[in-house]
């Protein structure tokens, strides 16, 4: 099957200095893919790379058949890419509803049908879709994030960290969002400090350390692996 994402050999940073040192990874069509590994290691920075946001220096990425290394973050988001940064991914003085309309700034037309699909999948929002997004927990904040990148239907949903500082509850709250998201269709890729919590949810994953692959496999191979688990994942 050919792969929706391919990051082949991508190098690149910030600047003169280079972060990734020809990193790989790839997203099958509907699938969870986690990319985890230790402070430092280059995580959110290979997300970043996907999204355009970093200075590339070598290697290509290529998402459903077209290359789009060196695309602008907007032309991406037009190609079927949306990002949700760990922190600053909300419009706090709006409504849950609205910013769930921020998010289909692409979209023409009624959007009656992307609301009812994330009220849908997030029906706490629902219910409190005219409270103010600032006054939400960190959980509820995080499901705001994730709804408004939705709004535009994309194929691929990229999430940096999505239960940071969340409360246990909420973190698998968060994780079986995931789920539900990737049976509608949308595969998912996103960069875990819970490492161990990640990779027993998601298809697959990658261990990155140093900017560099060091580990890749399904969840339960990488959980399973006892030099994995000792040098990556806190033993």
């Amino acid at each position: 099957m050919a792969a929706l994402l391919s990051m082949d050999s991508l190098t690149g940073g910030y600047g003169d200095a280079d972060i990734l040192h020809s990193v790989s990874l790839h997203v099958l069509d509907r699938e969870i893919v986690v990319i985890v590994g230790p402070n430092g290691a280059g995580k959110s920075t290979a997300m970043k790379a996907v999204f355009g946001l970093l200075r590339i220096r070598g290697g290509s990425t290529t998402f459903d058949g077209d290359n789009i290394t060196g695309w602008s973050p907007n032309r991406i988001v037009q190609r079927g890419i949306c990002y949700v940064p760990q922190v600053d991914n909300i419009f706090r003085e709006m409504t849950i509803h609205e910013n769930l309309e921020m998010g289909a700034f692409l979209k023409k037309g009624d959007l009656t049908a992307a609301y009812d699909r994330v009220y849908e999948l997030f029906p706490d929002l629902k219910e409190r879709r005219k409270v103010l997004a600032g006054s939400l927990s960190g959980g509820q904040r995080q499901m705001v994030a994730m709804g408004r990148a939705l709004m535009l239907d994309p194929k691929l949903l990229l999430l940096d960290e999505p239960t940071a500082g969340l409360s246990p509850k909420y973190m698998e709250q968060i994780f079986q969002i995931c789920r539900d998201v990737r049976d509608t269709g949308v595969a998912i890729l996103l960069v875990e400090q819970h490492a161990k919590q990640a990779l027993a949810f998601a298809d697959r994953g990658y261990v990155l350390a140093a900017g560099q692959n060091r580990h890749e496999g399904t969840g339960a191979e990488l959980l399973s692996n006892r030099e994995i688990a000792e040098m990556f994942l806190g033993g």
